[in-house]
């Protein structure tokens, strides 16, 4: 009986070192600037004078760690606003396939890392997450943020990233 309880515990103790050792070294995973450029799309909401006063990027991270972002489909937004119009998050509607996600949250700094990326420093970031759509849904990901006063604008996930390197 002795053995037995070392036993599951030897095995429990290298199963949880081998975890916090993967998961330790999560922040230090390096993406490639083409990797994370390719797996990002831009939208842009303009006034009715075509002056710019939202930019955002939506990031498809499942493309780029599918170990960490597994189990549902996750998106980093970044949104610049420059509309004292729009009060954010309450104005933004996000939607795949007419569906609300799961959980949406605002990034805060110290959680920012080589894939959690703020490309402007008066940006907030958002981790939203939706439920996995069935699989045949799964290669042809669109995402539509609409802005309230300001239009919607769709992200097209549905073509491959290309594994690139300089």
């Amino acid at each position: 009986m002795f053995r037995a309880f070392i036993g599951v515990g030897l095995i429990t103790g290298l199963f949880l070192c081998g975890c916090s050792s993967y998961f330790s070294e999560i922040k230090h995973i390096k993406i490639s600037p083409q990797t994370l450029t390719q797996s990002s799309r831009i939208g842009l909401f303009t006034s009715d004078d075509n002056e710019l006063k939202i930019a955002t990027r939506l990031t498809y991270l499942n493309d780029l760690d599918n170990l960490i972002y597994s189990g549902r489909e996750y998106f980093f937004l970044e949104i610049f606003n420059d509309s004292e119009d729009v009060v954010l998050p309450d104005s933004l509607q996000i939607s795949m396939f007419n569906k609300k996600p799961v959980w949406i949250r605002q990034v805060q700094t110290e959680e920012l890392d080589d894939i959690l990326v703020l490309e402007n420093q008066y940006a907030i970031g958002y981790l939203i997450a939706f439920q996995k759509p069935p699989i045949f849904l799964q290669k042809h990901i669109v995402v539509d943020l609409t802005i309230a006063n300001f239009g919607k604008v769709s992200y097209n996930f549905s073509y491959a990233v290309i594994s690139s390197t300089l």
